[in-house]
C-alpha cells in the first residue's frame, strides 16, 4: 500500500482587520471588536459604497523583504504574504532548516481586484459629457496601467512569492 503523505501545520500567521499576530487577533475576538466599519477612502473616491473591513494597521514593508518585490505585489499578497512569514515566526522555522523539498505552500484564492483608484483616471479618460466609452477601455488601459499590473493581481502570485521566499519547492 502506497504512503500517504502528512500534512503538518506548524505555525498559524494573520494578518486581518482586527489584529495582525495571534495576540492581537485573538484579544480582539475576546473583546469581540469588529474590523468593519466606514472605509476613509471611499469618500475620496466618490464610491456608493462606504462600509468595509480594512486593515489600517498593515505595513508591507515591516513584512515584505526584498522591499522590491512590493512592486509587483497588490495588498492581498502582501497581506498573504505576511501572513506566510507570521506563520514561519510562530512555528520558530528559520530558512534552512527543513529540507526545500518538505516545505510547501497551499494558497487558494479567486480573482484579486485591484484598489479602486488605481482605475480612476482610465475610467476618467473614457468619460466624455458623462458618458462611458467603452471603445476606449483597452487603449486607454494599456496607456495609464503600471506596465507589471497584471503581476501584481494574478491570484497564484501570493504562493509564489511565499515559495520563494521560504525556498518551499513542494
Amino acid at each position: 500500500m502506497d504512503s500517504i503523505p502528512s500534512v503538518v501545520i506548524t505555525g498559524v500567521g494573520v494578518v486581518s482587520p482586527i489584529g495582525i499576530g495571534q495576540e492581537a487577533y485573538w484579544e480582539a475576538l475576546r473583546q469581540q471588536r469588529s474590523g468593519v466599519g466606514r472605509l476613509a477612502s471611499a469618500g475620496a473616491l466618490n464610491l456608493p459604497l462606504s462600509i468595509g473591513a480594512a486593515i489600517p494597521a498593515f505595513d508591507p514593508k515591516q513584512y515584505v523583504q526584498p522591499r522590491k518585490a512590493l512592486k509587483v505585489m497588490s495588498r492581498e499578497i502582501q497581506t498573504g504574504f505576511a501572513a506566510a512569514g507570521l506563520a514561519m515566526e510562530h512555528a520558530a522555522l528559520t530558512p534552512g532548516q527543513i529540507a526545500p523539498e518538505r516545505l510547501g505552500v497551499v494558497f487558494g484564492s479567486e480573482m484579486l481586484y485591484c484598489e479602486p483608484d488605481e482605475m480612476v483616471a482610465v475610467y476618467h479618460r473614457c468619460m466624455e459629457q458623462g458618458r462611458f466609452h467603452f471603445e476606449r477601455w483597452g487603449r486607454v488601459f494599456q496607456a495609464e496601467m503600471y506596465p507589471l499590473w497584471m503581476l501584481m493581481y494574478l491570484p497564484n502570485m501570493t504562493a509564489c512569492h511565499v515559495g520563494i521566499a521560504h525556498d518551499s519547492r513542494r
